[in-house]
């Protein structure tokens, strides 16, 4: 056998190897290989190279029904918070329930409707706007709702998967039949959901500053949460005497300073900058305050017009940009004031 037919014979063999392989995987890996087709969204040669991207957008569907479908309200004690509806007397501080109309959810019949609707659900759950608004990345947006804990995060990263699915078909990607279904069958469900928390995102805000003061409070400082004070001299209807309640008393040693979180408070919001005013005239003048609130901070006319009368210092928590000031800003704040007497003993220590 001369060199030449050495040569060919060699050449011929490995196809035939390499065809004898891909068949025997593709017998042996057939379901696998068939879940992966069933996943494969694009195939790209750039340079030559197969490229393989494979998603699961009907998953991404999934999640973002499981995770929204969770119990959103939050806990209504008589007395404490009121529903929607209902008169918010000054000396009552909770959060109220939010009596909002629902929107019109029409059917979803394609992925760019659902992130559409979902843009539009999402920025009225974050009003007021942070400061410098929301930009123009629906990640912000969702980054925004985390931090006032009117979403946790695994329903922020399931609707920022789904946007981004949504992106993608907007940009001329090929939807599936599958995920066209899902999207007809669960869209309105995801919206839904959304719109139903606009009557519980301020209420959520509130428990989740409660939940991040409990959480970071120092060692050996007491906390009080749904607090009851009273004022000398200020009697309710009927001759009894009138309390003020508040969101959380913290006390450290013989000092004590009132921690107020106000969703609805803005510049410009005259009734809720009155009724903090009325409710702050409630409490002992020699209590110092932090009033936590979400977007821009109020005018300086507006923080001296809820002031007056108020003789401890009254400091303002911008949530959005400060968060992580929480536990300093109080520090400084009970450092400044003097020996509160006259409270009632702590229910709870921290």
């Amino acid at each position: 056998m001369n060199e030449s037919v050495v040569l060919l014979v060699g050449d011929l063999a490995w196809p035939v190897v390499v065809l004898v392989i891909g068949v025997i995987v593709l017998i042996t890996q057939r379901a696998a290989i068939a879940e992966m087709i069933g996943r494969l969204r694009s195939f790209k040669v750039p340079g030559g190279e197969a490229e393989l991207t494979v998603v699961s957008e009907v998953g991404v569907i999934t999640t973002a029904v499981e995770s929204l479908s969770r119990d959103v309200t939050v806990p209504q004690e008589r007395g404490k918070r009121p529903a929607g509806g209902q008169l918010v007397e000054p000396i009552q501080n909770r959060e109220p329930i939010g009596d909002v109309e629902p929107l019109a959810v029409q059917e979803v019949p394609s992925l760019v409707v659902l992130r559409t609707s979902a843009a539009i659900t999402l920025e009225a759950l974050a009003y007021p706007p942070p400061p410098g608004g929301f930009g123009t990345d629906p990640a912000s947006l969702l980054d925004v709702l985390r931090r006032r804990g009117v979403l946790d995060r695994e329903q922020a990263t399931a609707l920022g998967e789904l946007i981004q699915v949504a992106d993608q078909a907007a940009s001329g990607a090929i939807v599936s039949r599958r995920v066209a279904l899902a999207v007809q069958n669960s869209g309105q469900a995801i919206i839904g959901q959304l719109d139903k928390l606009r009557a519980y995102a301020g209420p959520k805000f509130e428990e989740h500053v409660l939940e991040v003061l409990r959480d970071r409070l120092p060692v050996g400082w007491l906390l009080d949460i749904d607090r009851a004070i009273p004022r000398d001299g200020l009697v309710a209807p009927g001759g009894r005497s009138a309390h003020a309640r508040v969101d959380a008393l913290v006390i450290a040693g013989d000092r004590s300073a009132v921690v107020e979180v106000r969703a609805r408070l803005r510049p410009g919001a005259d009734g809720q900058v009155e009724a903090v005013r009325e409710w702050l005239s409630a409490l002992p003048p020699d209590l110092p305050v932090l009033l936590v609130m979400l977007g821009e901070r109020l005018t300086d006319r507006e923080l001296r017009w809820i002031c007056s009368g108020h003789m401890a210092a009254v400091e303002l928590l911008l949530w959005d940009r400060e968060p992580a000031e929480l536990i300093m800003t109080l520090r400084e704040l009970l450092n400044r004031a003097g020996v509160t007497s006259g409270l009632p003993s702590p229910r709870t220590a921290g």
